[in-house]
């Protein structure tokens, strides 16, 4: 469902980036519910938007379902994960919280400079967490090697606060 007004609006106000979660429902109507929102400039939220779009960013979690999901609904749209699930991730495969927050600041980094740092710092700290996070590919999580700009909708944070709401 969207409403006319939020389509006009997202075409004429919004960032083009959308951030998807999906939850779970519970009691007489099960299954999964996916929400998608977006910001504008004044970080105001939108509930849902969709339709061609160019230079379309969709963030969310790993979650094979999504992926497969914009593939098939919006197959001309990048795709990027939240660096806070991979950060989330990470800390809790290799059980350190310092490797999670080296990784999101290379994540974050505008420039190619302060990503390489960041990336060669998470090298010396952990070689298997570096290798993992460059195995899920830098194109889906960091700022700097993102096709399309993300400004900053680096998680799906706003998605999240919706689904908790919801």
């Amino acid at each position: 469902m969207s409403f006319g007004a939020s389509i006009r609006g997202f075409r004429r106000c919004m960032r083009p980036v959308i951030a998807i979660d999906g939850t779970h429902l519970k009691g007489r109507y099960l299954g999964t519910m996916f929400v998608a929102t977006a910001q504008d400039g004044n970080e105001q939220t939108l509930k849902d938007a969709l339709g061609h779009i160019d230079d379309l960013v969709l963030v969310s979690d790993r979650h094979a379902s999504i992926e497969v999901g914009i593939q098939k609904v919006l197959p001309n749209a990048t795709h990027v994960f939240c660096i806070w699930h991979i950060s989330e991730n990470v800390r809790k495969k290799f059980h350190r919280k310092d490797v999670a927050e080296l990784f999101q600041l290379a994540a974050r980094a505008y420039r190619q400079v302060d990503y390489d740092r960041e990336m060669e710092e998470l090298k010396k700290l952990h070689k298997n967490a570096y290798e993992y996070v460059l195995e899920i590919g830098p194109h889906k999580w960091s700022r700097v090697y993102c096709p399309h700009r993300r400004f900053s909708m680096m998680t799906t944070n706003v998605a999240e606060c919706l689904n908790s709401c919801l």
